[in-house]
């Protein structure tokens, strides 16, 4: 009995200690290594696609995808085409981005 007693209080700490490590980690993880990799992983894509060739071609497939993503989810309340529309009724990419919520009617 006093062995396992022995045991228990020795584990206790180091269990305990583990939680803390692990919230560490997880807040090093977070906040640090996951912005890093994702910097590197924007300037890899980038600086292929400014290439040529298929892996180019993927890159920028890959770059348009994640703009829409981020567009999406930033997304404002979407609007009709008058109430988008430019002077003149022009319509174009800004009208468009409107019209889906990205941008805000600033002419």
């Amino acid at each position: 009995m006093k062995g396992i007693v022995a045991i228990l209080s020795l584990l206790v700490p180091i269990i305990a200690t583990a939680d803390v490590v692990d919230d560490a980690a997880k807040g090093i993880t977070d906040n640090i290594v996951i912005p890093l990799a994702e910097q590197l992983q924007e300037r890899t894509l980038r600086s292929l696609a400014s290439g040529k060739g298929p892996m180019a071609d993927a890159a920028r497939k890959d770059l348009k995808q994640k703009d829409i993503a981020e567009k999406e989810e930033t997304r404002g309340l979407r609007r009709t085409v008058k109430d988008c529309i430019k002077p003149g009724n022009v319509l174009d990419d800004d009208v468009q981005e409107c019209v889906r919520g990205y941008r805000e009617k600033t002419w």
